[in-house]
């Protein structure tokens, strides 16, 4: 028998290459991140700006693009923390939205401490620290920035008191941050450098130079100001032992100190993205939802008996990829990430 060859066909009879639109498998490498049952992220993971070039795709950041597809929506919101979802955006403009929320919102934290009396086995040093970082509970937006050459006022300072002592013969006490008492008419210290009054009547030169009393101005007298937390240890103190001082806050930034810094933590991922590639149905559907140690799987009933697996919080997952592994669970489901979709918190 002559055996039969493949007919040739010309490079010209070739259908053309759609322009402007990538083929489905090449949209999901393109916006997406897939998972393996051996790998957290696959390797195929496309950034140069020319990728789909011949297709007519630009795959390079547009700001066009970003301005009118970029959106923030906030989930989760309340006093202590906050949840927010970033669509449309580079990993790098993320990251440096989260590295501006670290070192560059403004808050206002104790920067100066005048001791006047301490004897417990704190050092001055590690002392100030230790009040310097503790937040406190003012609006930044309330006050100015205090340069070198700036005189303390009401506007740009908060003076705190503190002034705890364990008696003799009683057990050993804690100092806590609720014993910070806000002064709004400024420091109470006299200068070390002032000369005794000649008049009696007058009030001495102090460390500050406060015009009004900050509880007289409209935005303090319902909400005084003071540590967000009342029970933030300070020091401990034993018999005989005693802590005096005045503790000044201003204002300013996490990049210039850790004390300014209006987060504990900020970090982001991808918004998971969790794929049935095939119907999952009765004891499988049923091993699948226990696989997922974090409840992204539910039971529906789609009548006559008959239970399916959906899938009920993608956002939950954890890309543990537990759910994938043994038995070719591969086959039925896909774990993605999506590129331009962030979770911060």
């Amino acid at each position: 028998m002559e055996e039969q060859k493949t007919p040739k066909i010309s490079v010209w009879d070739l259908p053309d290459v759609p322009k402007g639109k990538l083929p489905p498998h090449l949209e999901i490498q393109r916006t997406r991140v897939l998972c393996t049952s051996d790998a957290p992220t696959h390797t195929e993971n496309i950034r140069y700006s020319g990728a789909y070039a011949s297709m007519g795709v630009d795959n390079s950041l547009q700001l066009e693009h970003f301005h009118d597809n970029f959106r923030l929506e906030v989930i989760r919101l309340n006093e202590d923390d906050m949840e927010f979802d970033m669509i449309g955006i580079d990993a790098a403009l993320a990251n440096a939205l989260r590295r501006i929320l670290i070192a560059e919102l403004p808050t206002m934290a104790i920067e100066k401490v005048l001791i006047a009396n301490n004897t417990s086995v704190i050092q001055d040093e590690v002392l100030a620290h230790r009040l310097g970082l503790i937040p406190l509970k003012v609006d930044p937006r309330m006050f100015e920035y205090m340069s070198e050459n700036d005189v303390p006022n009401e506007k740009n300072t908060i003076v705190f008191k503190l002034h705890s002592r364990c008696e003799r013969g009683s057990s050993r006490i804690k100092v806590l941050s609720n014993e910070l008492q806000w002064l709004p008419r400024g420091s109470e210290l006299a200068l070390s450098t002032e000369k005794p009054a000649v008049d009696p009547t007058s009030r001495p030169r102090t460390y500050t130079s406060f015009n009004c009393s900050q509880d007289s101005l409209p935005e303090f007298s319902n909400n005084p100001i003071g540590p967000k937390h009342a029970d933030i240890i300070i020091a401990k103190l034993g018999p005989g032992q005693e802590i005096e001082l005045e503790a000044h806050a201003v204002k300013g930034m996490g990049k210039t100190h850790a004390k300014w810094s209006p987060v504990a933590t900020a970090w982001y991922r991808m918004l998971p993205e969790v794929v049935l590639l095939q119907e999952v149905e009765g004891e499988k559907a049923e091993e699948l939802v226990k696989k997922c140690p974090v409840k992204v799987f539910d039971i529906e009933d789609i009548g006559k008996g008959r239970k399916r697996a959906t899938v009920a919080r993608p956002r939950s997952c954890t890309l543990c990829r537990e759910c994938i592994r043994g038995d070719d669970w591969d086959k039925y489901v896909t774990l993605r990430r999506v590129k331009d979709h962030f979770i911060c918190k």
